[in-house]
């Protein structure tokens, strides 16, 4: 077992096991310098949106009722997407932000939503309004990735918050 050394007393102690797995992820990833970060974070992340937006091109065999291969391309698209993230961050580090208390409901918002979508698409029973659902379901995809990103932005929920409210308040006819 690998020890570190406490930064109190300067004496060795156990890892922890999550220690350990970093270390173990660190190892697996090579030594990216920031410049080749930048580069393998633009391609992943262009590669997820083109794969995103070629779902589209399949949006008539949604509405057709055969809609395995849109959501499946969608979703793909946008979980590489997510993952170009791990350039920038490390795989390890990005997953443990993922958790944090300011990301925890995003994040899980989105996997549920990738979940039922590919539930909805793969499952052969007869489900109501299917391209609808799926419809749906990519949309709230795409809303829980757009707040999971702006948590990263200081102040920057509480900017889309605020233009929601006004939006909200100016429709109603309550703004002043």
């Amino acid at each position: 077992m690998a020890s570190t050394r406490s930064l109190l007393t300067g004496e060795p102690r156990p890892q922890t096991v999550a220690e350990q797995v970093e270390e173990e992820c660190c190892k697996a990833c090579p030594r990216l310098s920031w410049k080749q970060r930048l580069i393998g974070f633009s391609l992943c992340f262009a590669l997820g949106v083109v794969v995103e937006l070629g779902s589209f091109m399949r949006i008539v065999e949604l509405v057709g009722g055969n809609p395995k291969p849109f959501a499946v391309t969608y979703s793909l698209g946008n979980v590489i997407a997510i993952c170009s993230s791990f350039f920038l961050a490390g795989p390890y580090k990005q997953c443990k932000s993922m958790l944090a208390p300011t990301r925890v409901i995003a994040t899980a918002t989105y996997l549920v939503a990738i979940g039922a979508t590919l539930f909805v698409a793969l499952f052969d029973a007869r489900i109501p309004a299917r391209a609808g659902l799926i419809i749906l379901l990519v949309c709230v995809q795409t809303i829980a990735l757009f707040w999971y990103m702006i948590s990263y932005i200081p102040f920057a929920r509480d900017f889309v918050k605020n233009c929601c409210k006004g939006c909200c308040a100016d429709a109603t006819g309550m703004g002043a």
